[in-house]
């Protein structure tokens, strides 16, 4: 069990590190009734979101509710959460995180995603969920561009076929 120094250690911790990352999800690896995320795939997921410049942080609902009243983050209700609290704190692009996060909760259904907090608002688990599942950026970039392509290319063809019957009508 932690001292009150111990824990208001933590609570200045979380208090220091939560508005410094890009995204903060709230999550539960463990439920009263149902089998939780084991060590192993709790250090899967941790060296996995190490890849995308983010960490999984486990703390108790009280010193989090605590550090988010300090911290002003309304519309986040932690103790409305089911289980064991775990949050994802990302330093880096939003986007790879977020779809790193939902491939791994896709593979292993113990972890939930709630809420989440980004840009001074809360977002949804429906907008979450919409988050991780947009195509890359390198994707939307190779869309654009083949949809730019596409009129000009088109064009050519049409060109070209009318260059054809031209030199067909005039032989």
């Amino acid at each position: 069990m932690k001292t009150k120094a111990q824990k208001k250690e933590s609570i200045d911790s979380l208090a220091g590190v939560l508005p410094s990352s890009s995204i903060t999800i709230f999550t539960t690896f463990a439920r009263v009734g149902e089998p939780g995320l084991s060590v192993a795939q709790l250090q899967q997921l941790k060296r996995a979101l190490r890849k995308v410049d983010g960490e999984y942080v486990v703390a108790k609902k009280t010193l989090v509710d605590k550090a988010l009243q300090d911290l002003k983050y309304d519309g986040i209700d932690v103790f409305g959460m089911e289980g064991s609290m775990g949050l994802v704190l990302a330093h880096g692009d939003v986007f790879a995180v977020t779809k790193e996060l939902y491939q791994f909760a896709k593979a292993n259904p113990a972890l939930k995603l709630f809420v989440a907090w980004t840009d001074g608002h809360a977002v949804t688990n429906t907008e979450l969920i919409d988050m991780a599942t947009l195509p890359s950026r390198d994707e939307l970039l190779a869309r654009l561009l083949g949809m730019l392509q596409y009129p000009m290319s088109s064009m050519a063809v049409v060109l070209g076929q009318i260059a054809k019957q031209k030199e067909g009508a005039a032989a």
